[in-house]
């Protein structure tokens, strides 16, 4: 799914390798929505857990954002460990169509007729792009502290 992307950025807007953890978090959100914050406050509390030992998994974020200084600023703000596809790499939009999951007003211009998922929204899939959950956000808002993803990727 990754293997020849070189568009990921860290927060400090660096370039970053496609992730290779066991399990990739794909997360779509966008500084705008306002039922985004719950999800992302407890994906972070996942993430942490999850990779206080090793890390394992990698969390990239697709974003609405409306513009690049929206993106870069909840980036900074909301997401300073994670990984992002790049504003303008084509993937980010393509990962929208694939999954049919992107903001209500987005739907048109994506030519996404019958949306599965608005934001936010959270799908877990392997390197290769296996789909491990296609609907993981409830899941991550149920995390129980464990130090243990909530869902299997083999």
């Amino acid at each position: 799914m990754f293997a020849d992307r070189t568009s990921f950025i860290t927060t400090s807007g660096e370039a970053a390798l496609a992730p290779t953890t066991p399990t990739i978090g794909l997360l779509f959100s966008s500084s705008w929505c306002p039922d985004c914050p719950p999800l992302v406050s407890r994906l972070s509390l996942l993430y942490e857990d999850v990779n206080a030992d090793e890390k394992t998994f990698e969390i990239v974020y697709v974003s609405s954002d409306k513009d690049i200084a929206q993106f870069k600023t909840y980036m900074a703000a909301k997401h300073p460990a994670w990984l992002a596809l790049s504003f303008n790499d084509p993937l980010r939009n393509d990962l929208k169509r694939q999954f049919a999951t992107c903001a209500g007003s987005e739907a048109g211009e994506l030519a996404i007729a019958d949306r599965k998922r608005g934001i936010p929204s959270f799908i877990v899939v392997k390197p290769d792009g296996t789909v491990v959950k296609e609907d993981a956000a409830e899941d991550v808002m149920n995390y129980d502290g464990s130090g243990e993803l909530p869902w299997s990727s083999e």
